[in-house]
């Protein structure tokens, strides 16, 4: 039988766990609410974002922009900022590994590793940098002796704009000068606080729907593969807007609005990759505070019964010892 004293001690033990993760519960549900907040305050300017590239794209369609993972039909109508990738799609893949840098949060980084394994399976033959955020999920990887080119600890402290900007940035001119032709991002993607998907998406060169892919229903989508060389975000439809004189042109307003729709993005990405991270360590400690609370009352039953066990003991020594003196 297990001493009272010890069992007094775990039951203690865990009263104190539980209190620690019903606090990181707390915690993760404010920081949860806060990238949620961010993530309705640019939703209005993404979504029209979204639309006018998609209505530029429409009226564009003979002169597709570089970033669009094609040549301009003509070079003349090139403005002097417009970008020009010199061997765009015949470089090597960059794929971005988001994960976290602090743990307790279940099999989130597990489902990266795992995706980002898929990934570069399925482009087997392809010279595939593997770029990863997040400590833990670095020191996973490293684990498992898995493949890791480039590394970021701490990122996500006091992330801005600005400091996503700056890193998305430099793959831009990357891009554009020819050193990498392809640029992904496999992330845990936001729908629900219920619902948590990790997928690998392309960001460059920004994908294009053809005429065909616009009569594709919702069912087929469901069966399209992980890895769609569309891009999703684009929205699927005709010239959302009017016909418009654009000054000085619609492939030069596109040439100023592209860059902006992939900065987007990449913040976009980065803050539901937040959001699902605070999302999976709040699930987490909610289930390991009710898995305390489970557990302090198992424990407690084990120690009202070793009670009693121990009191039935020595009540029977006590009228054994008095039987013994009345002989």
């Amino acid at each position: 039988m297990i001493p009272l004293r010890d069992i007094r001690r775990r039951i203690s033990s865990v009263r104190r766990i539980s209190h620690i993760t019903r606090a990181m519960k707390t915690v993760s549900a404010i920081r949860l609410m806060k990238v949620q907040t961010q993530v309705v305050k640019q939703k209005p300017y993404a979504t029209k974002l979204r639309e006018l590239v998609s209505d530029l794209v429409q009226r564009t369609s003979g002169n597709l922009h570089p970033l669009l993972g094609q040549p301009t039909a003509d070079s003349s109508q090139l403005t002097a900022n417009s970008l020009q990738p010199q061997s765009a799609g015949r470089g090597p893949i960059v794929c971005l590994v988001l994960g976290s840098d602090r743990g307790l949060c279940g099999p989130f980084n597990n489902n990266l590793m795992a995706e980002s394994l898929k990934f570069r399976a399925a482009r087997e033959g392809r010279e595939v940098h593997t770029v990863v955020f997040g400590k833990k999920l670095i020191d996973l990887m490293q684990s498992h002796r898995r493949p890791v080119t480039r590394r970021f600890t701490g990122f996500y402290q006091d992330m801005t704009y600005d400091k996503v900007a700056a890193l998305a940035r430099d793959y831009l001119q990357q891009y554009l000068a020819g050193r990498i032709g392809e640029l992904w991002a496999v992330y845990t993607e936001f729908r629900s606080t219920a619902r948590q998907k990790v997928k690998a998406e392309q960001i460059l060169p920004i994908g294009v729907l053809k005429n065909d892919d616009l009569r594709i229903t919702n069912d087929d989508s469901k069966k399209s593969p992980s890895f769609d060389i569309r891009h999703p975000t684009l929205p699927r439809a005709e010239p959302l807007f009017p016909e418009y004189v654009y000054e000085p042109d619609p492939f030069g307003v596109l040439d100023r609005l592209l860059p902006q729709y992939y900065l987007r993005e990449v913040w976009r990405i980065f803050l539901e990759s937040t959001a699902s991270e605070h999302m999976a360590r709040m699930l987490a400690m909610d289930m390991a505070t009710i898995n305390a609370g489970d557990m302090i009352r198992d424990l407690t039953l084990t120690f009202n019964k070793a009670r009693q066990e121990s009191i039935t003991r020595e009540l029977s020594e006590i009228s054994t010892a008095a039987e013994a003196f009345r002989n």
